[in-house]
C-alpha cells in the first residue's frame, strides 16, 4: 500500500481511536477520531437564526452575514472549461487532463464553501448558548428553479448538519421551530401577520404598530421568540449583537453588518 504523507501543522493525537481516509479528486482527507479530556467552552445568550438568499444568514440580534457565493463566482470559468471537455475525443490524454480541470475546479468550490461554513458556524457555536433555527424542507425548496441555484450555492443543508454537530460538541442547545411557523410574516413587535408579504420585500412594513425593520432580522427575532416560548423559556430580551462574534467572523474574511 502506497505510504501518504502529512504535512499538517496540528500535532497528532495520541490516543486515536479511529482514523477514516477519504480521496476528493487528487486530495487526501485523514478524519481522526480520538478522546480528549478539554472542555470547549460554552456559549452564553439566545439567537435565532434567519438563512436567507440575499443574505447567508441574518442573527436577532442584529448580525448578518454575506453570501459566499462560490459558485456564481467561478460559473462562468467551470462553464467555459465544460465546453472545453465537451470537444475533446473521448479516450484521449487531452479528455482526461481536462476532467482533472473541471474536477479540480469544482473541488475548490466545494472547499470554499466548507471552509465558509464552518467559520461562520464556530464564531456562531463560541458566542451563543442557544441556537434557534426552521424546520426548513430544503429538499423541496430546491425544486423551486427560482431558488434552487442560490440555495445550493449556499450549502444550507451542510450548514444544518455542521452546525448540529458544533453545537453538541460544546454542550450548547439546538432548537428548531417548525417550518410552517410564520416567521416571515408576523411583526416581531406586534405579532400582526402581513399576509402580502412578497419575496421581493427586504423591508418589513408593519401596518398596525408602524414597525419598520429589514425583513430577514424581522424573522431572524421571530424564530428567536418562537423556539424560546417552544421550550418554556418565554421570550426573552433583545440584546445587541455580540462584538466579540462580530470581529471574528471579520477577521476571518467574512464580510459582516451589523443591522
Amino acid at each position: 500500500m502506497e505510504g501518504i504523507e502529512y504535512r499538517g501543522e496540528s500535532t497528532i493525537p495520541s490516543n486515536i481511536k479511529q482514523v477514516v481516509v477519504t480521496k476528493d479528486v487528487n486530495r487526501y482527507y485523514a478524519s481522526i477520531q480520538y478522546e480528549s479530556e478539554e472542555e470547549l467552552p460554552k456559549g452564553t445568550g439566545i439567537t435565532g437564526i434567519d438563512m436567507g438568499i440575499r443574505a447567508f444568514l441574518t442573527t436577532s440580534d442584529g448580525l448578518q452575514i454575506e453570501s459566499l457565493n462560490a459558485l456564481r463566482k467561478n460559473e462562468k470559468k467551470l462553464k467555459r472549461e465544460q465546453r472545453r471537455l465537451s470537444r475533446k475525443r473521448k479516450g484521449s490524454k487531452n479528455r482526461k487532463k481536462q476532467i482533472a480541470k473541471v474536477q479540480k475546479l469544482n473541488q475548490n468550490i466545494r472547499d470554499a464553501r466548507k471552509d465558509f461554513n464552518h467559520r461562520v458556524l464556530t464564531a456562531i457555536a463560541r458566542h451563543y448558548g442557544t441556537v434557534v433555527i426552521e424546520n426548513l424542507n430544503i429538499q423541496g425548496m430546491q425544486r423551486n428553479h427560482h431558488l434552487a441555484k442560490s440555495m445550493i450555492d449556499q450549502g444550507w443543508y451542510q450548514f444544518k448538519r455542521m452546525l448540529q454537530y458544533k453545537i453538541e460538541w460544546r454542550d450548547a442547545e439546538l432548537i428548531e421551530i417548525g417550518r410552517f411557523d410564520p416567521s416571515s410574516k408576523m411583526c416581531s413587535k406586534c405579532g400582526n401577520i402581513k399576509h402580502d408579504l412578497k419575496l421581493s420585500d427586504h423591508k418589513y412594513h408593519c401596518n398596525v404598530c408602524n414597525l419598520s425593520i429589514d425583513r430577514d432580522l424581522n424573522a431572524a427575532i421571530n424564530i428567536r421568540n418562537m423556539g424560546s416560548i417552544k421550550v418554556g423559556k418565554g421570550i426573552p430580551a433583545l440584546t445587541p449583537v455580540e462584538s466579540a462574534t462580530a470581529a471574528e467572523l471579520s477577521k476571518g474574511g467574512l464580510r459582516v453588518a451589523t443591522l
